[in-house]
């Protein structure tokens, strides 16, 4: 009996810390300098827990990582053909990427 329990145990903290590793996972913020219109932070987690996307839902299909790793800055030219931000930013799924600036853009 004690081996089913301490079994039982085992189970509940692996799945208890692979629980938490998927809620830590992300890529925190990403800060894009764009001059003269401000710049642009990207945030991770506000796409992750206010959205409820997964990292599978951009990597690599739109954003691939080594993309990311070299810091590529996509274009509003490419937003507005619907890919980057653009794939989901299209004025259905989320707000559209071709007005109302101040929403990613600080100064």
């Amino acid at each position: 009996m004690k081996r089913i329990v301490g079994f039982g145990l085992i189970v509940v903290l692996v799945a208890a810390s692979a629980g938490w590793a998927a809620v830590a996972v992300g890529g925190g913020s990403i800060v894009y300098k764009v001059k003269h219109v401000g710049d642009v932070t990207f945030s991770h987690d506000s796409h992750v827990t206010d959205f409820g996307l997964k990292c599978e839902d951009c990597h690599p299909a739109v954003f691939p990582m080594e993309k990311q790793k070299e810091g590529k800055r996509r274009s509003m030219v490419e937003m507005r053909a619907k890919k980057a931000c653009g794939v989901c930013h299209n004025g259905k799924n989320a707000f559209d990427v071709g007005g109302n600036c101040y929403i990613c853009h600080k100064k």
